[in-house]
């Protein structure tokens, strides 16, 4: 093998199936110390678990990655309207390409099918593993890169309908006072917002 056919084989990037829900945002538990009582002991059980959501990477990246994969799931940010305050957007992170991921150069082929979340690899018609041609990746990236204009565009519309709103809205005026500290930034469109 040259080392020409030898560099663009460990460039090749691969598509992974995914099962169904792969692709959403992993819910993570952590363990926290509960307050202790005026005796010094522990209340309950002297711990708590609480659930956390990450939204900025998928069950999927998590699981590739924990297994020594490297990945890239093409993904777009989207505004989502805030349950409890139905004038704010949050920002959510979805997969631009549902159902399928790219895996470049696995080390191990029945470990990457055994990845929890993987349904299986694309495969030719011999039954091998087909390889991705790096100009479908970087055509995939413009696309992707496309979402995050369109992306930044609507989240700029977004606040200054906000702030426009605000101005007549006592309601949201109050609310944007409570998230508007220092007067500069009106509302940042990622902010987990805790019932007051």
């Amino acid at each position: 093998m040259t080392a020409t056919a030898n560099t663009n084989r460990q460039m090749a990037w691969y598509v992974v199936r995914t099962v169904p829900g792969a692709q959403k945002p992993r819910r993570e538990f952590s363990v926290e110390q509960t307050a202790l009582d005026k005796a010094g002991r522990p209340r309950g059980k002297g711990y708590r678990i609480v659930p956390n959501l990450n939204h900025n990477i998928s069950a999927i990246e998590r699981s590739l990655t924990e297994n020594g994969f490297d990945c890239y799931m093409p993904s777009e940010k989207r505004l989502i309207r805030d349950r409890k305050h139905t004038d704010l957007w949050k920002v959510r992170r979805f997969a631009l390409l549902v159902g399928y991921v790219f895996v470049r150069d696995p080390h191990d082929w029945r470990l990457l099918e055994a990845t929890p979340g993987v349904a299986g690899v694309v495969k030719s018609t011999d039954g091998s593993p087909l390889p991705i041609d790096i100009m479908d990746i970087l055509a995939v990236r413009a696309a992707e890169a496309d979402a995050e204009v369109e992306f930044d565009r609507k989240s700029r519309l977004a606040r200054q309908t906000l702030r426009k709103n605000a101005k007549t809205d006592p309601r949201l005026k109050m609310l944007l006072g409570k998230l508007d500290i220092a007067g500069l930034v009106s509302v940042p469109l990622d902010y987990q917002f805790i019932a007051a």
